[in-house]
């Protein structure tokens, strides 16, 4: 399983969560829907080669109608192929963000996090895993979320199925592919490139570069790996790197704290490693002054992903 609820810390805990949180051993894990202790696994990531997750102890199942099992079997066949059928897709998703719902200035990893799963979550729980034991699929009961991580890791974790409805508040787009922005390089000749036909807000993303972070009083600037490369001394170089601007002024201390905290966690994750860190947030390319510039400046809508 990719992620259990964390009895001391009362949230979810996904698997990518296990390679930053310290002595891991201390918490208690168990199954979100049918409570079963879970074992934190290959979370040492100077040692393990697999990712992160979480299993069963010895002699232990989860119990019977616990749709999580089959769901986990649904979600690693989506990593290699297509899980949506003509009767759609099989599991509940988000397919509404609610921009409106997100009512406090939390770091965005911590949205919702505590909150106890909806009705319509909890049929389709029930409808997985009858359809499971059956042979077959159904369509489930979506949601609306205030969950940025969600969403992202929705359109990573399911890279066939990314013509599945999604609606975001302020972007273009009824399907996650099209509110969803890769941040490609220039291509031949060109030396900057427009990620969109015109002026407007996506969901970029792109892997982070191995360049520090720079921060100068309110400002965090983020180099990114997608820029302008080219040919040197035998060596492809970055000459003009995209960077993400964030402007952390009206920040809470908190938040900023937690948000820097987390930057450097991640990077460190992937140092000295094969993994990648992947940064995803709400914004804009600056199409005036600098085309090499994307801005963001609200913490709840930007997050990282490891691969």
């Amino acid at each position: 399983m990719d992620d259990a609820r964390c009895i001391e810390l009362n949230k979810i805990v996904t698997n990518e969560d296990l390679y930053v949180l310290e002595n891991v051993k201390s918490y208690q894990f168990v199954c979100d829907e049918c409570g079963v202790s879970l074992i934190p696994c290959s979370y040492k990531k100077s040692v393990n080669l697999r990712k992160p997750y979480f299993k069963t102890g010895k002699n232990a199942e989860h119990k019977a109608g616990c749709y999580a099992k089959a769901t986990a079997k649904i979600r690693e066949q989506a990593k290699t192929s297509r899980i949506s059928t003509e009767e759609g897709f099989p599991l509940a998703y988000p397919n509404r963000f609610n921009l409106a719902a997100v009512k406090s200035a939390k770091f965005i990893h911590e949205e919702l996090i505590n909150e106890e799963p909806s009705d319509s979550k909890r049929i389709g729980a029930q409808n997985i895993s009858s359809a499971a034991n059956a042979g077959h699929t159904k369509t489930k009961q979506n949601y609306v979320t205030s969950s940025f991580q969600t969403l992202v890791d929705q359109y990573f974790n399911f890279p066939f199925d990314r013509d599945r409805e999604l609606t975001f508040e302020g972007i273009k787009g009824n399907q996650y592919q099209q509110i969803f922005q890769k941040i490609n390089n220039p291509i031949g000749k060109q030396k900057f490139r427009f990620q969109t036909a015109e002026p407007e807000t996506k969901i970029f993303f792109s892997i982070l570069s191995w360049d520090k972070p720079e921060i100068d009083n309110n400002i965090i600037k983020i180099k990114l790996s997608a820029g302008w490369w080219q040919q040197s001394a035998g060596k492809k170089k970055n000459l003009r790197p995209y960077f993400v601007e964030i402007n952390t002024e009206g920040w809470q201390a908190s938040v900023l704290t937690k948000f820097t905290e987390r930057l450097a966690q991640i990077r460190e994750l992937v140092k000295g490693t094969d993994k990648k860190a992947l940064m995803a947030f709400v914004g804009e390319q600056d199409r005036e002054e600098d085309f090499y510039r994307f801005t963001c400046d609200e913490s709840r809508l930007m997050c990282f992903k490891v691969f």
